[in-house]
């Protein structure tokens, strides 16, 4: 089974991505309570929307993880996931993240700022006007976002993104130009974060 394969089978994509969304808790168990922030796992899930695809709007899924460099330094993967039926996205990148504590919130509530670079695959399939096929490109994820502590375990986020990429064309079917090409896809996603 080649990568091609994997991604063009919707199931087989969503358990290796609820596979990695799934490591986050495990990671951050591990780690012993007295390591403070730095060098410890955090990770996370979200899910929301993701517009400007080569397919429209498609509900959409994340997951992170995030190792700190510092207190409010981190690094780690972010893959999304967004698609439906014959339709699929998928994004996978390395992200540099800020997270600046919010005055006055006792250092539960953080502005996170994010950016990242990797590469996104998306399969696009139009059976009514006679057109598949595969895309892949670059992807820069740039993202603005709140991260809330509820407790000690758990944060509840919220993260707008701006997806720049060069995925799809222009294509020429039945006569007539159809356009599968993305240049900027915003994305909106709501999650938890496992500290």
């Amino acid at each position: 089974m080649t990568h091609l394969t994997i991604l063009r089978r919707p199931a087989l994509l969503l358990s290796l991505l609820a596979t990695l969304i799934m490591t986050p808790t495990g990671l951050v168990l591990a780690q012993a309570p007295d390591n403070g922030r730095l060098g410890r796992w955090s990770g996370g899930t979200g899910m929301g929307f993701l517009g400007g695809t080569p397919d429209g709007v498609e509900f959409a899924l994340n997951g992170h993880l995030d190792y700190f460099l510092a207190e409010d330094v981190s690094i780690g993967p972010l893959a999304q996931y967004a698609g439906a039926g014959d339709d699929f996205l998928f994004g996978l990148t390395v992200q540099g993240k800020y997270w600046w504590a919010i005055p006055g919130t006792d250092n539960q509530t953080k502005l996170v700022l994010q950016g990242g670079i990797g590469f996104a695959r998306a399969g696009v399939r139009e059976p009514e006007i006679g057109f598949g096929d595969t895309y892949a490109s670059f992807l820069i994820p740039l993202g603005a976002g709140i991260d809330h502590a509820v407790n000690k375990q758990v944060s509840l986020t919220a993260d707008f993104m701006l997806n720049i990429t060069a995925l799809g064309q222009n294509v020429r079917v039945a006569g007539q130009e159809v356009d599968f090409h993305t240049n900027v896809m915003p994305g909106l996603y709501f999650g938890v974060r496992f500290h």
